[in-house]
Order: C-alpha cells, then sequence, then structure tokens
C-alpha cells in the first residue's frame, strides 16, 4: 500500500485447519517505494540503500507506463523501438547485481493501453485497467524475455528475473478501476478483467522464461466489499468464480492490520486469519499446492489521511518480531514477507528509516532477521 510522498507516488483461524508442514521460517524481504519514482540515475543510491539493511529479497514497482510510454508495433518484442528500458534495466540489473531477488510487481498502465483515461481523481499513476488484457500479456512476454538471464541486454550482459507479480492491488480501485458497473453499480467488472489478464500473462511469462515464478492475486488489505473494492476473501473466491486457471503461478496478500501479530480479534487480512486466507486459496484450482507470499506488510509509526491507526517506533520493532515467531509464517506455506518500506513517505510511515533518512529502532531488528531468516530453494539470489 502505497499513496502519496513527494516524487513517491507509489497502501481468527478457520477453526480445525491443520498447519503446513513447518519449515525454517519465512524469508524477510523489503520494499524500496521511492525507486519507481526515482530517475535511472538515481537508483544505484537506492539500491545501495537497500543493500546495506542485509535484505537479500527486493519488491520492485515497475511501471508499464514507463517502460512503454507508446504502442509497440511488436509489443512482444523487448528490442521494439517503442520501449524505453532504461529504468528497468538499471533497476532490475543493478539490484540483481548487488545480490538481491527481486520481485517484479508490474502495474500502471500507459495511457494508450486505456484508452486515454487517467483514473483516480488526486493520484499521478494510470489507475484504470486495461482495456485488453493481451496488451499487458504481450508486455510481460517481452519484460520476461529481456531479464531471462539468456538475452543480452546491451550495456548490462544478462540479468535474469524469476518473480513477476501480476499488478498491484487490483482488488481497490485506486490501483484497478472500475471496480463495478451497471445502473446501481452492482456488476463486478475488476475481478473478470483481472482473471482474463492472468490467464493470458501467466503463460506468457513462462514461455519467455520456464523457472519464472508468476505471482496472483496481489490482494490489498481490504476486509469487506464495498464500492472503493473487493473484500480479500471475496477477491478469492471472484478469482475461482471466474475462471482462473491451474498453472505454475503463486498466491500474493499485502496485510497491514490495526491489530498486533499476535491480537486474537478476528480481522481479515490479518496474521491471526491468514490461516482462512489460505483455505480460500485452497479453493482455487490447484490452490492447495500454492504458497502464500506476502508482498506487503508493515506497521505505521504516525496517522495520515489514509491511515488513522499509528503505533510507536517501539510497537513496530516487537511487532516484526512477532511476525516471524507466528506458527503459520513459519510454516512452508509461506517464503517470505515483504516489509514496507525502506523509508517513510507522508503518506504511508511504515518504513525501518524515517522521512528523513535516520533508522527507527525496527532497522536492527531488520537485519538481524536477515540473517536469521534467509531466503531458501528458488528465492535464493542467484538461483
Amino acid at each position: 500500500m502505497r499513496i502519496t510522498a513527494p516524487k513517491v507516488l507509489a497502501a481468527a483461524a478457520v477453526a480445525g485447519a491443520a498447519l503446513p508442514a513447518m519449515g525454517a521460517g519465512a524469508a524477510i524481504g523489503l520494499q524500496d517505494d521511492r525507486m519507481a519514482a526515482s530517475q535511472a540515475a538515481e537508483i544505484p543510491g537506492r539500491i545501495a540503500l537497500a543493500e546495506a539493511t542485509g535484505t537479500q529479497v527486493l519488491r520492485i514497482d515497475l511501471f508499464w507506463a514507463t517502460a512503454a510510454p507508446t504502442k509497440p508495433a511488436n509489443p512482444t518484442d523487448h528490442l521494439d523501438p517503442a520501449y524505453d528500458w532504461t529504468w528497468a534495466d538499471t533497476t532490475l540489473c543493478g539490484v540483481v547485481k548487488a545480490g538481491m531477488q527481486p520481485i517484479v510487481s508490474t502495474w500502471n498502465a500507459p495511457g494508450w493501453a486505456t484508452g486515454g483515461a487517467k483514473g483516480t481523481r488526486g493520484v499521478v499513476w494510470n489507475s484504470k485497467a486495461p482495456r485488453k488484457a493481451q496488451d499487458y500479456a504481450d508486455f510481460m512476454s517481452a519484460l520476461a524475455t529481456r531479464y531471462n538471464g539468456r538475452t543480452e541486454i546491451p550495456g548490462q550482459g544478462t540479468c535474469k528475473v524469476k518473480f513477476y507479480e501480476i499488478w498491484n492491488e487490483p482488488n481497490l480501485s485506486l490501483y484497478f478501476a472500475p471496480q463495478y458497473s451497471g445502473r446501481k453499480g452492482r456488476k463486478v467488472v475488476s475481478s473478470p478483467k483481472y482473471v482474463q489478464m492472468v490467464n493470458r500473462a501467466v503463460p506468457a511469462i513462462r514461455r519467455a522464461n520456464r523457472s519464472a515464478v508468476p505471482i496472483v492475486g496481489v490482494t490489498g488489505p481490504k476486509g469487506k466489499s464495498d464500492k472503493t473494492g473487493r473484500g480479500t476473501l471475496d477477491w478469492i473466491k471472484d478469482m475461482r468464480r471466474y475462471g482462473i486457471k491451474r498453472g505454475p503461478w503463486q498466491y500474493s496478500q499485502h496485510i497491514y492490520p490495526a491489530v498486533g501479530p499476535t491480537s486474537k480479534r478476528r480481522v481479515v487480512p490479518s496474521w491471526g486469519t491468514l490461516p482462512e486466507i489460505a483455505s480460500a486459496v485452497n479453493q482455487l484450482p490447484g490452490g492447495r499446492s500454492k504458497k502464500i507470499y506476502i508482498t506487503e506488510a508493515s506497521y505505521t509509526t504516525a496517522k495520515t489521511t489514509y491511515r488513522k491507526v499509528a503505533f510507536t517506533t517501539a510497537q513496530q520493532r516487537t511487532f516484526m518480531k512477532q511476525i516471524f515467531r507466528l506458527p503459520f509464517v513459519k510454516s512452508s506455506r509461506v517464503p517470505v514477507v515483504i516489509w514496507f518500506q525502506l523509508q517513510d513517505n507522508p503518506d504511508w510511515p511504515g518504513g525501518i528509516r524515517t522521512f528523513a533518512g535516520g533508522q527507527k529502532p525496527a532497522y536492527a531488528t531488520f537485519q538481524q532477521l536477515t540473517k536469521t531468516n534467509r531466503p531458501k530453494g528458488n528465492l535464493r539470489p542467484g538461483s
């Protein structure tokens, strides 16, 4: 969840549910939401700040509109002259060369893909969903081809990126609009559109890179469905209802509860209801085999227009520790928890650094956890 900042416009367990086999615990990763709004020349400095934390997994927002400002004639060809990979090459290859594993979340459609519509007022990214699901799939094909670890990239050599999230929080109108249509605004249109995008993008990514891991859902932290979007459990049910195909994808969830990790209060989504979310994922085609990637999570340390709850910096540090002691997070079902974010912005102060750059108490805890909760399997850098 990210809202606005200077240069940053990037937001009860099921009774009787058995836990998956216990593992060594989820890895801890990080996101720097300032990267997407930084110029290419600024990226090495941002990478250095992330590297200093010790993180081995870094989630990155990649704006489709930045890489494809005009419509390509051959959209699956990454060498089409309409593409501008300057930012992506600098960022993705820089992160890989620094020894981190990127998880790339690709969203923010170019105007040509949405009919020129700008989307929600008050944000600079385009919140409109693309008109054609195939346009997004074609872009993801070009992206996954360029960074498949075999393609020679001018000035970079080869660069292997394995993890590709299909959009960011598409259950929220802030990032994927419209959510509803019809005279009374009751017809759900977001989830059918999203399922179309998933069903086309997942095979396109895998054709370009057989070792790629597409990640779907990317579900924003919403409890109940209303005019601003679909609640978490409704969104997962929608994916089944509208025909998501069985495939080599995984699921991701964002968690920003107003209660601590060990709270017994039932809040969806929260750490306590992760088993319930996993049970819903189990109902998707092949769902029982799917991992639950937590690709955004944090506790904010100040109130903002978008977040009325605030915790002390000491509580933030304590909660970070508690997350990784939870049985479900320690299970084999959860590969990684991505902390959002590296540095506060005025609308989302969940960082381990303050807006001015100082280190919060959670910074040292994050560094400790990077040593004990390291990525495993294909999440390991260089794997």
